[in-house]
């Protein structure tokens, strides 16, 4: 038996692929894809052979192709151009795939870093071994011997952001110098950083770390320092390199104050210098 001898309904048709009647109708509107033939009672038909085309059509659709696009390879289609678009197709998805791949990331390490400042006892210093992380760094313009106020961070971050992809950060933050800190002036940040979710050719680098979170909202940072500076002198633990001052919980998580986290982190040895 013949393909072209069996006929099926534009409904018997839809139920075979799942779609709806209507879909059929358009595609016969637009001209990508009609019927084999119409009755005396002008109800369309599709032959059997007819709805390997209608794979196609579907099969591009599924891939991400536009209605457009669909036409014109169906208009020139053969196996060669099929084969070439189908490389394409695959090419455009795996770029996507690596692409939410990095998204997800990224979501899992600040849900990982709220989880950890969330449970974190306050004002308690502990110590970890970190891996190198990935930042990208702003130098902050302070007017001579002033602290750092909100506008000149809030120009050094707009100029970090314009070179960083917004989907890559991950906390946001300020360096502080460990000297400066310690001679009592950890209001005057040196840079502002973004932890990154990819390679940036800039890193918090890898070691031993002293970090202690301190709850509300960001303020006057002073008392915070002298605390945990205070707490590394009584743990025999010496700091080493600069502070990072993260936003681990702020304004964008949450809008209640009371739930901020600002963490402070260094690296440290032993005073015995291991």
């Amino acid at each position: 038996m013949k393909l072209e001898s069996v006929y099926y309904t534009p409904q018997q048709v839809a139920s075979f692929y799942s779609i709806r009647k209507d879909t059929l109708l358009y595609y016969d509107k637009i001209g990508l894809f009609s019927p084999s033939k119409r009755r005396d009672n002008g109800y369309r038909c599709y032959d059997a052979s007819k709805l390997s085309e209608l794979e196609t059509i579907l099969t591009l659709r599924d891939l991400g192709f536009s209605i457009p696009a669909i036409k014109d390879a169906i208009d020139s289609l053969n196996a060669a151009s099929f084969m070439s678009l189908l490389e394409k197709e695959e090419g455009s998805i795996r770029k996507k795939i690596e692409s939410y791949l990095s998204l997800l990331s990224v979501i899992d390490a600040i849900r990982r870093a709220t989880a950890d400042a969330t449970k974190a006892e306050s004002r308690k210093l502990y110590t970890a071994a970190f891996p190198s992380q990935p930042i990208i760094t702003e130098p902050i313009r302070n007017k001579k011997g002033d602290a750092t106020d909100d506008e000149v961070w809030a120009e050094a971050y707009g100029k970090l952001l314009a070179r960083a992809d917004g989907k890559a950060i991950i906390m946001t933050g300020s360096i502080v110098d460990l000297g400066t800190a310690e001679s009592g002036h950890a209001d005057i940040c040196r840079s502002v950083y973004v932890t990154y979710g990819r390679e940036s050719g800039e890193e918090i680098p890898k070691g031993r770390y002293a970090y202690m979170y301190f709850p509300g909202p960001l303020g006057d940072v002073k008392p915070w320092y002298e605390e945990f500076l205070t707490a590394l002198r009584g743990s025999g633990l010496v700091p080493v390199g600069d502070i990072y001052e993260e936003l681990t919980i702020s304004s964008v998580t949450t809008r209640e104050e009371s739930e901020h986290r600002t963490k402070l982190m260094v690296r440290v040895a032993q005073s015995d210098g291991r």
